[in-house]
């Protein structure tokens, strides 16, 4: 979601805050404003539950296209039922005449935003956002939508508790029903969207556009959250465009060496430029995504290998620990040793003593007890208790671990952002 620094002039927007909307609902604070119109955060005077407002300004509103988008954007929302569409309850106008939606309200940040602080996310990562994107379009698709607007800015991360970057599509604006014999948002010669996700068929604004050309904008989302930057570049917008109608895309692991082949593969399909050449369908490339991660080249391996993560401090603290076993088991086992080899060599002594002398007595007197001479089989029997090998510790087979991988926001952007 992404909104404009500037401010405009005071118009009616400035003074929505603290006033009540269509009797129930009260504003509370401005969440962001763009060229369009502005966001607030209100709550529902009745329930109590808090709601995100969107407004169009007074002046985007006198433009015929700009209503019809506003209004397509509740309706394309509401057709695609998802719990990765962000949801729209309400829509009317204020007591000024201004368009307003009434949506949920968002917790967290846009994917926009976690680029520019992080720069890239690891694989993992990327294809679980990506996953759920392609379970938006799945759905929106089934229900005869197309977002034709897919990009960073549009893909919303929430903090759940279950899920710490739940993602959440929003902005449908410039949405295409499909259902209808005309799409009223497309005129001739007109370009819709955003240049560096935008597939070539709607840089050309070809009048058939379809689900495939979402697909091309999330292999560009894809690419751009693996590499940093966008699969093409150029010094305008009409340079992108041109870039994307006459070059194929280079191979993501030019620029990332440690993403899988298999999610390499997924990305190179979804950003081929005939768009016979990709995925037919959202739920074609959602499986083989989803799939992607399940091989890994030698340096996703050694990474793995290498991560400091749980798992991996778990593997040493066992080894620790069976090493220390280990130890104590051949100490235990050496004083052992060692004690039957005293014993041992203590009775060999006894049995090699010189029977002792005994006095000339009469021959009816038998000789002491102590004068007896001593049993050979006792040395014997010593030597044989005594132990001869250590214990061996078994050993314990490791697998490598595996891989690893804020604000109030009200939901949809409001400006197309060109470069």
């Amino acid at each position: 979601m992404s909104f404009d620094s500037g401010k405009e002039p005071t118009d009616e927007l400035d003074l929505l805050v603290g006033s009540t909307v269509a009797g129930k609902y009260h504003v509370d604070r401005l969440i962001g404003r763009g060229g369009m119109g502005a966001v607030f955060q209100a709550t529902h005077a009745a329930i109590g539950k808090r709601v995100a407002l969107k407004f169009l300004g007074a002046r985007t509103s006198q433009d015929g296209d700009a209503a019809t988008r506003f209004q397509r954007e509740a309706e394309a929302a509401s057709l695609a039922e998802s719990p990765h569409i962000v949801q729209i309850f309400d829509s009317g106008r204020s007591e000024q005449g201004l368009p307003f939606l009434v949506m949920e309200l968002l917790t967290g940040e846009d994917l926009r935003q976690r680029l520019l602080r992080e720069l890239r996310l690891d694989a993992e990562t990327s294809v679980r956002i990506g996953v759920q994107v392609l379970k938006a379009l799945r759905q929106a698709h089934a229900a005869g939508i197309v977002h034709r607007d897919l990009k960073p800015d549009n893909v919303f991360l929430c903090q759940r508790d279950d899920e710490p970057s739940f993602v959440k599509i929003v902005d449908f604006g410039i949405s295409k029903l499909q259902r209808r014999d005309i799409d009223t948002l497309t005129h001739e010669g007109a370009v819709l969207g955003t240049a560096f996700y935008m597939s070539p068929e709607q840089a050309q604004s070809f009048p058939d556009i379809d689900g495939r050309t979402d697909l091309f904008s999330v292999g560009a989302i894809l690419y751009e959250m693996l590499t940093g930057e966008p699969p093409h570049s150029g010094p305008t917008y009409e340079a992108v465009l041109i870039a994307i109608c006459t070059r194929d895309s280079a191979d993501v692991r030019g620029k990332a060496p440690a993403v899988p082949e298999s999610l390499a593969r997924v990305i190179a399909r979804a950003l081929q430029r005939d768009r016979q050449d990709r995925y037919a369908s959202a739920g074609e490339m959602l499986t083989e995504l989803e799939a992607s991660l399940g091989e890994q080249t030698p340096a996703t391996k050694t990474l793995a290998e290498s991560s400091p993560g749980p798992r991996h401090r778990y593997r040493t603290l066992v080894l620790a620990l069976v090493a220390g076993l280990g130890g104590f088991a051949i100490a235990a086992h050496l004083v052992t040793r060692r004690s039957g080899e005293r014993d041992a060599r203590a009775t060999t002594t006894t049995t090699r003593r010189p029977a002792p002398v005994v006095s000339a007595l009469p021959a009816a007197t038998p000789p002491p007890a102590s004068a007896a001479a001593p049993d050979p089989s006792i040395g014997k029997a010593s030597l044989k208790a005594a132990p001869s090998k250590l214990h061996e510790t078994p050993k314990t087979a490791v697998k490598p671990a595996p891989t690893a991988s804020s604000g109030v926001a009200g939901g949809l952007g409001l400006s197309t952002r060109e470069p």
